[in-house]
């Protein structure tokens, strides 16, 4: 997860790494609690080259642990960021494990513990620098570098692409039937970009200039409507399979729903029911921001709590709390109290830890402290 969501449909219509999802709504239980759940990188937690006997005990043993530790969900990631799929998928090329299916045993196994379930697919990246994946196979749905050279990110803009998108969506929802659905990766690519050829083409013929003449404000609006598009047709489709279904995304904050080149408007998604939560991006550390890094965070979660209660039906807003992550890291448990202090002041529904397996160290002093019992009592009602 880079500058690494979950009710719309309930409420208008009636990893193993590790982050920690509380919310509230439909998304708490029937005491009012807040939900807790934990991203799961499955590789983390056994050893690809142990027998599938030991894998799966391994697997056993971390969620009696996650049970034990008053976690509620489970978030195992469902494909990587290189375009691999963790389960036996009949449409990804690539598969992490060829002779097992962790995601029906974490399925299965978390029901038998009273946890829930949302897999979570990386959904357009495919590689980084250079195609892989289904990308190695289409590179004409992948977005380019400036001098035109297909990346590792596929490009919402294509409309078979697209439609291979949603087939990866439907085929997780259809055999897994999980609980919710948390969408990481739904955004274009940060860096400079060119669009892949087809919306070159379409934006050519459209506004009857060069690719090379359009302003950035015409690229930017075709890359929010595109992409506005992807998500309608996942929400629709995945809640045609499994009505009801709660489908959240990741996202790096309130900066991004317009104008950004990341070009997620999830304030549109949230507004027409394509999304039920936002889980926002907490990687807010004194390496980056100095004293003020707190500060930092809660002008960012307020952000989100702003733009979300201006909304017709508010949806679900949580944050994920980096313990390790690319831009960096805590040290002390006592920073996760910190960190969910501010949420609770700002009136965030919930938290997310990532990842479960760089919660270890902490956990201990976190259970001792009763850091999560204390925030699930004063969330926002």
């Amino acid at each position: 997860m880079s500058s690494l969501q979950f009710s719309a449909v309930i409420t208008r219509h009636g990893l193993l790494s590790v982050c920690l999802v509380l919310a509230c709504s439909p998304l708490v239980d029937a005491k009012g609690k807040s939900f807790v759940g934990t991203y799961v990188n499955i590789h983390h937690l056994c050893e690809a080259g142990d027998s599938i006997v030991v894998r799966e005990q391994a697997l056993r043993n971390h969620l009696d642990r996650v049970k034990a530790s008053g976690i509620d969900v489970v978030m195992p990631y469902a494909t990587t960021t290189s375009g691999s799929a963790l389960y036996p998928s009949d449409i990804l090329p690539n598969h992490v494990y060829p002779d097992w299916d962790p995601l029906r045993l974490i399925v299965k196994e978390a029901a038998v513990r009273g946890l829930r379930v949302y897999p979570v697919p990386c959904v357009l990246a495919c590689g980084r620098d250079k195609p892989a994946g289904i990308l190695a196979k289409h590179p004409e749905w992948a977005l380019c570098s400036p001098g035109g050279r297909p990346i590792g990110h596929i490009s919402p803009g294509h409309p078979d692409a697209r439609a291979w998108v949603v087939s990866v969506m439907k085929e997780i929802v259809t055999r897994y039937r999980p609980d919710g659905l948390l969408l990481d990766y739904m955004r274009f690519n940060n860096r400079p970009m060119r669009l892949d050829p087809h919306s070159v083409a379409l934006l050519e013929k459209r506004h009857r200039l060069k690719y090379s003449k359009l302003s950035p404000d015409q690229i930017q609006e075709f890359k929010e409507a595109e992409l506005t598009r992807l998500m309608s047709r996942i929400s629709r489709e995945v809640r045609r399979i499994q009505p009801g279904i709660p489908v959240a995304i990741y996202s790096w904050g309130p900066h991004v729903v317009k104008g950004h080149r990341v070009a997620q408007d999830w304030r549109t998604w949230a507004s027409k029911g394509y999304i039920d939560m936002v889980n926002i991006s907490g990687y807010c550390y004194r390496k980056n921001y100095g004293d003020r890094y707190l500060k930092v965070f809660e002008k960012r979660l307020r952000g989100a709590v702003e733009i979300n209660k201006a909304l017709g039906s508010p949806v679900e807003i949580t944050f994920c709390l980096g313990i390790r992550t690319s831009h960096g890291h805590i040290t002390r448990a006592q920073e996760v109290a910190d960190y969910l202090k501010v949420a609770k002041r700002v009136e965030v529904n919930g938290v997310s830890m990532f990842t479960w397996s760089y919660l270890q160290p902490f956990l201990p002093m976190i259970e001792e402290r009763r850091y999560l019992q204390e925030f699930r009592r004063s969330r926002p009602r």
